[in-house]
Order: structure tokens, then C-alpha cells, then sequence
């Protein structure tokens, strides 16, 4: 019954207004240490994908190259950052990308993402990492979704404060995209989750709560063909899920996208 309350909490949040606050900054140091800790991280998993055993968060020495590279608490406020951030932001979210990969792509016995996708046996084995590493993937699933979130709170603001003419630039209009086009892979590699069996219903339930959080903004600001995408995917997931919560949760993201 507590779970229950606190997602229905979240999804009343759907109905809610949003609202910018003021900017904060992401400093150059703090992207420099991440990139640091990530190409330490990669080097102690250098042979994962072959013997199956990546770093993971219990070991003391890989715990704060994790934490250096997931920990979001920086961004956590909701406040969005300057416009100039933007390449800041994406540059964090492709090294938890990097970190993400090593436990997806663990005994699979290959870097390539794109050879798994085209092996049956070597999917199913990818998805179970999923579950045998639900620690490390949750935290990645967790960065990467704040990440995304900043992004869409960053981009808003500067469609609110641009020019008519500012709005309709090329390059402007581009980046949003980008932008919305991340993000809604970013979710919808999330949903997919949901609908694996063995992962922990509190794993499923606190990443559902997080993506919960996120949809009205998402929703509002997302270009018609990605809110279409991740309707979809949310629908397709939520018929396939079992955890009468997670499902109400799933379910809510999609009405969401489906309304704008």
C-alpha cells in the first residue's frame, strides 16, 4: 500500500503545472573528472565482455568511479542550466553511455552494440546483464534519465527567452531535436526494462517513479514524432508488465505523450 500511495503521488504530479526556476552552472572541472573516472572504469573492464565479470559498485575501488560518473546530485534541483551547457550535458550523458555499455555487453564476447542486435542468443544475454547487474544499471538508468531531464529543463528556458526569429533557426531547431530525439531513447531503452523477468519490483518501481517525474516536461517539449515513439512503447510495455504499480505507472506515461 505505501508503494501504491507514493506512485499515485507522482502521477497526480502529471496534472501539475511546470515551471522554470532560475540557472545554476556546470563547470568544466566536474566534466574533466567524469571523463577521468570513465576512462578508469573502462580500463579495469577492459576484458568484460569476454569473461562476463565487469567492475561492479561493491568493489571499493570502483565505487567512486561510478559515483563520479552517475552521481547527479549536481543537477538534481531541477534547475535549469545556461544554453551553453547543453554540449556539457551530452558529454556527461555519453560517458555513463560508455559505463552503461560494459555491463550490457558483458560475456557477450563483443564491443559492438550492433552485433548483439543482430544475434537472438546474444540479445538474451545482453537483457539478463540487465538483471545481473540491476545495482549498476539502475544507477545508470537513473543518471541517464537526470541527464535527459536536464537537457529538456535547459532547452525549455532558452525557447522561452529566444526571439521569434531565434526559434526558427536552423541550427536552434536541430539541437532541439537532438535533444528530444536523446531523450526519447533514453526512455524508451528504459521501458523496454520493465517487461525483462527477475528484475526486483522496487528496481522497477523507483525508475518508473523517476520517468513519472519527468514526462510533463518531456511530454510538452518533445518533437510530435518522439512523444509518438514513447507513447507507443509505454503502451506495448505496460501490457506486458506484471507489478500492478509499475503497470499504473507505465500507463500514465502513456496517456501523457498521448495527449499532446
Amino acid at each position: 500500500m505505501r508503494r501504491h500511495m507514493q506512485i499515485l503521488t507522482v502521477i497526480a504530479a502529471l496534472t501539475a503545472p511546470y515551471g522554470m526556476a532560475e540557472a545554476q552552472t556546470l563547470d568544466d572541472a566536474r566534466i574533466a573528472n567524469i571523463n577521468k573516472a570513465t576512462d578508469s572504469f573502462l580500463a579495469l573492464a577492459k576484458d568484460s565482455h569476454t569473461s562476463g565479470q565487469p567492475p561492479r559498485y561493491s568493489d571499493p575501488a570502483v565505487k567512486p568511479l561510478l559515483d563520479a560518473v552517475l552521481d547527479t546530485k549536481q543537477i538534481d534541483a531541477g534547475k535549469p542550466l545556461p544554453w551553453s551547457d547543453v554540449q556539457k550535458l551530452n558529454d556527461w550523458s555519453k560517458a555513463a553511455t560508455k559505463i552503461g555499455l560494459v555491463y550490457y555487453l558483458a560475456g557477450t564476447g563483443t564491443k559492438d552494440v550492433n552485433v548483439v542486435a543482430k544475434d537472438p542468443k546474444l540479445t538474451v544475454k545482453a537483457n539478463q546483464n540487465t538483471i545481473t547487474f540491476a545495482p549498476e544499471f539502475g544507477r545508470y538508468y537513473d543518471a541517464q534519465i537526470k541527464l535527459h531531464s536536464a537537457m529538456i529543463d535547459t532547452a525549455s528556458a532558452q525557447v522561452l527567452a529566444a526571439t521569434p526569429e531565434q526559434r526558427k533557426d536552423p541550427e536552434f531547431r536541430r539541437t532541439l531535436n537532438t535533444i528530444s530525439d536523446a531523450a526519447a531513447k533514453s526512455v524508451i531503452g528504459l521501458l523496454h526494462t520493465f517487461v525483462l523477468e527477475g528484475l526486483p519490483d522496487e528496481w522497477q518501481f523507483q525508475r518508473v517513479a523517476l520517468l513519472l517525474q519527468m514526462t510533463p516536461k518531456a511530454a510538452k517539449f518533445m518533437a510530435p514524432d518522439d512523444r509518438h515513439a514513447l507513447r507507443n512503447a509505454a503502451a506495448e510495455a505496460a501490457t506486458q508488465i506484471k507489478n500492478p504499480d509499475v503497470k499504473s505507472g507505465v500507463n500514465a506515461i502513456a496517456r501523457a505523450f498521448a495527449t499532446f
